[in-house]
Order: C-alpha cells, then sequence, then structure tokens
C-alpha cells in the first residue's frame, strides 16, 4: 500500500510539474494595475488615453498630440516597468513634448517581478497586438518608434511580423538585453530593412547588448547604409543613469538629420 500510495504521488506531482512547465504566461492584469495607479496622478503634461487590442481591453496610451507636427513618436519603455519610466522614457518623452512633436508612450504588458527575458518572450503575442492597436491610434502620420530594452525585443517581434516600410525610422536602446545563459530571438534582417536606425548602448552595458550592437554595426556597414548608426554612449550602463541628457541630445541630433 505504501508503495502504491508512493507512486501515486509521484505520478500527482509530475502532473502538476507539467501542467506549470506548458501553462500560457499571460501578462499580469494586477501588477500593471498597481503601476497605473502609481503614475497616473503625477502626469500633468499629457492625455492618458485607455485603449484596447484584439486580444486585450483597457491599457494605457500616454498621448501629447500636436496638429502641426511633421511626424509622430511611439515610445515603448523596458522589461516590467511603464510609460513615464524616469531614466530612459520619461526624458525622450518630455524632451519630444517641448520641441511640439506629436509624442505616444504605450503601457506594455507586464509580468510579476523577478520574471526573465524566457517568460517575457511568452507574452510578446500582447505586446504585438498592443503596439498594432497603439499604431492604428497614431496613424496616418510618419511614425518613427524608439524602444528600450525589452522593449526593443517587443519592437522586433512586432517588426518581424508586420509591414515596417511605412515607418519613417526606429531607435533601438539597449537592444539585445537578456539574462545569463538566455538568447535573444532571431533579431531583423537588416540587409532587407531601407529605413533609417539609430542603435543606441552604454559603455557598460550588458555583454549581451554589446554583441547585438556588433553585428548591428557589420549589418549597416555590410551594406553601406549612411543614415543608419549604431552609437555608444560612454559612461552608460543599461538604464542610462546620469546620462539620459546625453541619451536625449544624441536622438535628437539623429532625427533632425532624417
Amino acid at each position: 500500500m505504501n508503495l502504491y500510495l508512493k507512486f501515486s504521488c509521484s505520478l500527482i506531482l509530475v502532473f502538476f510539474i507539467l501542467t506549470d512547465v506548458y501553462a500560457d504566461i499571460i501578462p499580469s492584469k494586477i501588477r500593471e494595475e498597481n503601476i497605473n495607479n502609481q503614475i497616473i496622478e503625477y502626469v500633468f503634461d499629457a492625455d492618458i488615453i485607455k485603449i484596447s487590442s484584439d486580444i486585450e481591453n483597457n491599457f494605457n496610451l500616454i498621448a501629447n498630440e500636436n496638429s502641426e507636427s511633421k511626424y509622430s513618436i511611439l515610445l515603448l519603455h523596458g522589461r516590467g516597468l511603464y510609460p513615464t519610466e524616469p531614466n530612459v522614457i520619461d526624458p525622450l518623452r518630455i524632451s519630444f513634448i517641448e520641441e511640439g512633436l506629436d509624442t505616444y508612450s504605450l503601457q506594455l504588458p507586464v509580468l510579476d517581478k523577478g520574471k526573465s527575458y524566457n517568460e517575457y518572450k511568452q507574452i510578446f503575442k500582447y505586446s504585438d497586438a498592443r503596439i498594432t492597436s497603439a499604431i492604428k491610434l497614431i496613424q496616418p502620420k510618419k511614425l518613427i518608434i524608439i524602444a528600450h530594452s525589452c522593449g526593443a525585443h517587443m519592437f522586433i517581434s512586432w517588426a518581424k511580423k508586420n509591414n515596417i516600410k511605412n515607418l519613417s525610422g526606429f531607435i533601438l536602446i539597449g537592444a539585445g538585453a537578456v539574462d545569463k545563459s538566455q538568447k535573444m530571438i532571431d533579431g531583423l534582417d537588416y540587409n532587407d530593412i531601407s529605413i533609417p536606425i539609430l542603435n543606441i548602448y552604454g559603455e557598460y552595458d550588458h555583454g549581451s547588448v554589446k554583441d547585438y550592437a556588433a553585428i548591428f554595426d557589420d549589418a549597416i556597414k555590410d551594406k553601406n547604409d549612411y543614415f543608419s548608426k549604431n552609437i555608444e554612449i560612454k559612461g552608460s550602463d543599461h538604464n542610462y543613469l546620469n546620462e539620459s541628457n546625453l541619451l536625449v541630445d544624441i536622438v535628437n541630433s539623429w532625427l533632425k538629420s532624417l
């Protein structure tokens, strides 16, 4: 009887392990709502628009619209963060508003704290859908997408499934950031891309980000791409602590060169 019980318990344990491994990972609405409650009262310079996708309802798009703007910018934040994240996204967002540009910052799906890149890539279908919904709202103006860290991965996932020829350009900041012993999903084939691209990374960024920057650098050199740039920010880490002003200057300078 004891042997039978041990065998039964083992089968039950295996069942729950397999169920957990193969269960669908979905975004954490509780954490996202907590984020929304914390930031909503501090947004004074833009409207908070609730939009929906084909698979989700009611996520935030922070929007500042200017009818005279020559193009629009969509900002995509890093892993587990929010549309007014203070080191990368908000300094850029504020600078674009001051320049009189249509500026949108999207709340991307989040997971509970401590989740890895491999877990986040399982919710890319949600970020794909959110990005599509945001772009539909922004059209028909010329669009530039700027994405940081996991936001860059989510943008790349979206770009591989959609026509990016309608974009006027895009900027990747800290692209390639994955956890130890994990690998990024396939990147973009830059040989097939004719729009301008800016890739930015920090001097003290993650090794995987520097590896991605080297691949990008080789790609734009091979195709003699004059407008695309690969720029290292000296003294900066992955989150651009104390270097956000320099990041803003580099981005704005490149945008004005287009």
